[in-house]
């Protein structure tokens, strides 16, 4: 009964923090102040979501992660500038990304590795996952009738696997049991292999499709070109001064020149 009571609060919470964002980000007009907020607002999400009281001998409590997706679907859901705000907040996430996956990465024990029924059961969740993914979308596409291209390589573009994971291991390590530790590392294990491999297959697989085109030749040339116009402006730059330099040394010759014809005249 516990985990259902804390499935439905933790959407509720969500929900609601959710629409007293997008209430209260109507009051600024600084795209500064409103990323503030938006950042203030997240770090309050969580504090809230580690409350946990008891109603009638029912215990209520949240889940960070759920509490977290609930707030950022309700907000990107209703907010008309929603878009413009998360923009700007990707600039920022990235540092936080890396600590988060440095850290979870530093709980990986590689002991636990060693033992053999660990590995298989790591294999085959892989490969399960894998499979469902890929058979998953295959069939959704077939059903809703969508492009041969697009049935052929979605379930592809789906392996990578990160973030959530990890934010689910750190759920189950808070089971605190043999099991919780078990489950965490496997997953641990499954985000390193999909993350080392699942990119390099999204990408061939978003260039099979079409959906990225090679770069054109002034492209791929870019940085080259600027670095040889920033070379040419800077060889002008240095002739120039060379040449004022030249300049300004002549006008003091010659105006030393008159200053002695005059002397010797008077």
């Amino acid at each position: 009964m516990e985990p259902l009571v804390q499935i439905a609060a933790s959407l509720v919470l969500g929900s609601i923090l959710g629409w007293v964002l997008t209430m209260l980000e109507r009051t600024f007009f600084s795209n500064s102040n409103r990323l503030s907020l938006t950042i203030a607002f997240v770090v309050l999400t969580v504090a809230l979501s580690m409350i946990s009281f008891e109603i009638g001998g029912v215990r209520i409590s949240f889940s960070t992660l759920l509490v977290c997706m609930m707030l950022g679907t309700v907000f990107c859901n209703i907010c008309p500038l929603s878009h413009d705000l998360m923009e700007r907040a990707d600039k920022w996430t990235v540092p936080l990304f890396a600590l988060f996956f440095v850290l979870s990465g530093a709980e990986l024990e590689l002991d636990v590795l060693k033992d053999g029924a660990v590995i298989l059961v790591g294999v085959v969740y892989i490969m399960m996952r894998s499979v469902g993914k890929y058979v998953g979308a295959y069939l959704s596409c077939s059903a809703t009738k969508c492009d041969p291209v697009v049935k052929k390589y979605l379930g592809i573009t789906l392996l990578p696997q990160a973030g959530v994971a990890l934010g689910m291991c750190v759920t189950a390590a808070k089971l605190g049991s043999a099991d919780g530790v078990l489950i965490k590392n496997i997953i641990l294990f499954s985000v390193l292999i999909y993350e080392l491999f699942g990119p390099l297959l999204t990408k061939w697989a978003l260039t099979k499709s079409g959906d990225i085109q090679p770069s054109a030749v002034d492209v791929q040339d870019r940085r080259m070109s600027k670095f040889q116009e920033a070379l040419a402006q800077n060889t002008v730059s240095k002739a120039s001064m060379n040449q004022a330099h030249r300049n300004m040394n002549w006008r003091k010759r010659k105006a030393e020149r008159m200053r002695k014809r005059h002397e010797k005249h008077r």
